[in-house]
């Protein structure tokens, strides 16, 4: 890949959040269409092994809140912050004198 452009960088973030949030709409699917256990606070609170479909619904509400979300927040952000937006945070997190 030839040397990007923050620009054009912006604009790869922004279409990475775009396919990260395809993915996650398609793990919350996931979580809406497979019934949980009729046992699964046992299983989560460690009184009964876990079973394959409260794994997979751990394990999917675990990657929703811990990863991806907060990466397409993240990515987000990024793809859309101008110069102007990071030095005024800057100068914000310096107590408004800018230096």
């Amino acid at each position: 890949m030839a040397a990007l452009t923050a620009a054009q960088a912006q604009v790869v973030l922004g279409e990475v959040a775009c396919q990260l949030l395809f993915a996650a709409d398609l793990l919350e699917s996931v979580l809406r269409d497979l019934p949980p256990p009729a046992d699964v606070d046992d299983r989560y609170e460690h009184r009964k092994p876990l079973n394959v479909a409260a794994d997979v619904l751990s394990t999917i509400e675990c990657v929703l809140e811990d990863d991806l979300r907060p990466a397409i927040t993240s990515l987000q952000r990024s793809a859309q912050v101008t110069d102007a937006d990071l030095r005024r945070e800057f100068e914000e997190r310096q107590g408004g004198n800018g230096e």
